[in-house]
Parts: structure tokens; sequence; C-alpha cells
């Protein structure tokens, strides 16, 4: 059911294209002898795959040079891609104390609360992003914890949003067809078999046919809109 919003292998173009160093820099700092020896150790570390070397070398760099916002967020994705939700989420909010439109920190944040089973504050987090970025996707995200805990109006008000932007029609989410594979379903489709679920769970068996009917109208090898169809 889940979907994940920032998948972890763009996570990690993104984290060597942020290589370059950002805002909060301390030129003074970097240029000693002391900190190139860090760098080259987190370069090497990186290259001959040893992330524990290049996680040390990190807080290193961070410790002679701790407002430098960009070694923080390489450390985020780094806990992030070891599935550390817990330290990713701190270092999150250590970027986000710091600068609140901080939207990398923020989809990690979102993410690693959502990980670790705090489907509030990872709803919260994710409307924060969705008002940032009016992204539908992460209204979609939204939605989804929201059915999860049984917030269902909640859910039905963003889901009609959703159908309401163009965007819907045209952005595809990935689904598992099976144990091995994914494909690849418009929102659209899964915005429908979601409202689908909910009148399920609520019992309206006519209504949720209607929808699970509705969004194999638009994707009819949507494989989960079939099985909740069949299973209803």
């Amino acid at each position: 059911m889940k979907n994940i919003v920032v998948k972890k292998g763009l996570l990690l173009v993104v984290a060597v294209a942020i290589f370059g160093f950002a805002n909060g820099q301390n030129t003074k700092v970097q240029d000693t002898q002391l900190y190139k020896l860090y760098q080259m150790k987190y370069v090497f570390g990186m290259k001959y795959n040893d992330s524990q070397v290049a996680k040390d070398a990190m807080y290193s760099m961070i410790a002679m040079d701790p407002n430098d916002d960009s070694l923080k967020m390489r450390l985020c994705y780094y806990y992030f891609e070891q599935n550390q939700y817990p330290s990713s989420l701190f270092v999150s909010m250590d970027l986000l104390s710091r600068n609140p439109d901080h939207l990398d920190a923020l989809r990690i944040n979102a993410i690693s609360y959502e990980n670790m089973g705090v489907r509030d504050k990872a709803i919260d987090a994710y409307e924060s992003l969705y008002l940032k970025t009016n992204e539908i996707n992460v209204l979609y995200q939204v939605a989804i914890l929201q059915f999860e805990i049984e917030r269902f109006n909640e859910c039905k008000t963003n889901l009609d949003i959703i159908l309401k932007d163009p965007q819907a029609k045209a952005l595809k989410l990935n689904f598992p067809k099976n144990e091995a594979e994914q494909q690849e379903i418009t929102l659209e489709a899964a915005v429908y078999n979601v409202m689908g679920m909910i009148e399920k769970q609520q019992g309206n068996k006519t209504e949720a046919k209607t929808y699970f009917e509705k969004s194999l109208q638009i994707e009819p090898e949507f494989e989960l809109a079939k099985k909740n169809l069949k299973e209803l």
C-alpha cells in the first residue's frame, strides 16, 4: 500500500551531487590540512565502498564545521540509505531547526517517521512538504497514512483534491504486480482504489464496488484493485 515519495537510489544520486558543499561553510576551516585529510578519507571510503569509514569522515568534518548543512544532509542520506531511520530523523530535525524550508530534510523527516510507524508525525511532515511543493503524489501519501489510521473524512477530502488536479491522469506510481514485478499505475486509478477501500472498510460494499470498477476502467491490469474487487 505504501508508495515511498523519495526513492533511495535517487537519494544517493542527490547526496553525491551535494558533495560540492553549500550554505554555512567555514572556508577557513575547510582550507586546513586536517579538514582536507577528512575529505580525502570520505572520498576513499566512498570509492572503496566502506560506508563506515565515509561516515566517520563526515562526523569529523561536521565536528570541525558544524554549520555546514550540506555535510549534515549527506549524513542524513547515509542513515536513510542504511535504514537507520531514528538517526536520519534526528539529523533531519537538526537541519529543519535551522532551516524549516529545507525540502530534502523535510522529505526524509516524513519518510523516517513513516518507517518508524509514527504515522501522525509523518502526516504532519508530509502535509508541510505538500504545502511547500504542491506535489500531489505527496498529498496521496498523506491520504494513505490517513486511511491507515482511519481518519477517513480527511482522507476523502485529500483524494478529492488529487482527482481535481490534471496531473492525476498523467502521474504514475509503482505498485507490486506480484512478488517479483512492479507495475506503473496512474495516480487517478490509485485514488479510486483507495476510495473503494474506504467504503469497504465502512461496510458500503456497493459504493466500494463502484470505485474499484472505476479504478479498473482506467487501469484494467491494476492487480491491487482486481484483488480488492474480488475480495468483495
